[in-house]
């Protein structure tokens, strides 16, 4: 998964993760579980915490 991936590379807990996006380490878990539907906001918080580019062509 390209999230798990980008956290490794930057080292990043879920909970340092949290802290960037301004939301619990439990929301973390349930997105990397894929049970929380994403709105475009969260995906956009998810790009600019770990720099990626997931919206890009899809919008």
């Amino acid at each position: 998964m390209m999230m798990l991936d980008k956290m490794e590379e930057l080292k990043l807990t879920q909970k340092s993760l949290a802290e960037r996006m301004g939301c619990s380490q439990q929301y973390i878990s349930r997105i990397l579980k894929g049970t929380e539907n994403l709105s475009i906001e969260t995906i956009s918080k998810i790009e600019t915490a770990l720099d990626l580019n997931i919206l890009q062509g899809v919008i």
